[in-house]
């Protein structure tokens, strides 16, 4: 298994050849996956859009027939006169290809589908497009006059909104990892949890960064036993990003929090007390969540 090898390789300092869950196929990857791709028309509401994001544990969703017509013009230039050309000769498989409709990629719409590829046919314009959590708060967030009210909750309402009904008004104590943890226990700690990310914190208690699953990707056969330092070094070795993550105070407002998510690109606020310790996380799914 994984941590077998990791073992081994901490001292002896190669591979053992065995085999790792790193070998397994990208087909059993995908048969693993706990949720299939979503899809949603187009038609649907922005309610039943925030339901797949929250409940289904969705992080992106297809809208499979969506009809933008004539959103990607042909260019052309104006200033030079077309000559006429003749009709070249194809062969069968072009004909038939040219009867089905040729597929084309057309560059994103904005703000629906920014960062997102979409393509459509030009017969019918159908265009996919893959919306994620951060083109729906970015909706919500240039609509917000509409909103009123709704985003002077707190932070440290929103953390809470996430406690069970009939539980303590009290946040439990957030899981987090120590400048001196190894980087395999950071990997068992976000399996453990079932999180995305967990902060990483000084001696005091200080928040100082985050450790992210993504980060793990880069892990390959031959330098498995990185999982071994502690989780900075990893970081570092691995060129991982140590970035101050973003961080805020009980008195920011969802707007304010939305906004700040927007502004620096990131998944997650962090919620620290008045000595800079984390003591929630607010994520995309929560902000989403809280509309419902």
């Amino acid at each position: 298994g994984l941590e077998d090898e990791v073992q081994f390789q901490l001292l002896s300092g190669r591979p053992s050849g065995n085999p790792t869950v790193l070998q397994h196929s990208v087909g059993q990857v995908v048969q693993s996956r706990k949720h299939a791709s979503k899809q949603i028309s187009a038609s649907a509401s922005l309610e039943q859009l925030l339901q797949l994001f929250t409940s289904m544990g969705q992080h992106r969703v297809l809208v499979t027939d969506l009809d933008i017509g004539s959103a990607f013009p042909e260019t052309t230039n104006e200033t030079t006169p077309t000559v006429p050309q003749q009709p070249q000769p194809q062969s069968q498989d072009q004909e038939k290809e040219a009867t089905k409709g040729t597929r084309r990629r057309g560059r994103s719409i904005d703000s629906g589908c920014s960062s997102s590829t979409v393509e459509y046919y030009e017969g019918g314009h159908v265009v996919v497009c893959g919306l994620t959590q951060y083109d729906v708060v970015r909706f919500i967030q240039h609509h917000n006059h509409e909103l009123w009210h709704s985003l002077d909750v707190s932070a440290m309402d929103i953390a809470m909104e996430r406690m069970p009904r009939g539980a303590a008004k009290q946040l439990p104590q957030i899981a987090h990892l120590s400048i001196r943890d190894s980087a395999l226990s950071a990997m068992k700690r976000l399996r453990d949890t079932q999180v995305s990310a967990l902060p990483v914190v000084d001696a005091d208690g200080k928040l100082i960064t985050e450790v992210a699953g993504t980060g793990i990707r880069r892990l390959r056969s031959y330098n498995i036993g990185m999982l071994g330092k502690p989780v900075l070094a990893f970081m570092f070795n691995l060129d991982l990003a140590v970035t101050h993550p973003y961080v805020v105070h009980e008195g920011f407002t969802l707007s304010q929090i939305m906004s700040g998510l927007l502004r620096m690109n990131c998944r997650r606020a962090w919620l620290v007390d008045r000595k800079a310790r984390p003591i929630s996380v607010i994520s995309l799914t929560n902000v989403l969540n809280h509309f419902l």
